[in-house]
């Protein structure tokens, strides 16, 4: 397996749109920089931003479907798309 997280971190510069917020925290308000991780407010949570990058041959996003897919014990779509929504986010 791989350690998603730490692949992601690590590929934020790969990402034009994520890397002006590396370079740039503060023009970006709605976004936060922790741990070097990039989080996007919202209103009632922090969401993580995935980068659109490539990792051992798989789109980040795919990864993260898959992840979350898994972890909910196969749930399905509907509830897939709904943990996803409230954690994930991508441009």
């Amino acid at each position: 397996g791989i350690d998603l997280e730490t692949k992601i971190r690590n590929q934020y510069g790969s990402d034009r749109f994520f890397k002006t917020i590396l370079d740039r925290p503060k023009d970006y308000r709605n976004f936060e920089v922790l741990e070097g991780l990039i989080y996007l407010n919202l209103d009632d949570r922090k969401v993580l931003g995935i980068p659109d990058v490539v990792i051992q041959g798989r789109r980040a996003r795919e990864l993260v479907i898959d992840e979350a897919h898994s972890l909910l014990a196969h749930l399905g779509y509907s509830k897939t798309l709904a943990y996803l929504r409230d954690h994930v986010w991508w441009k």
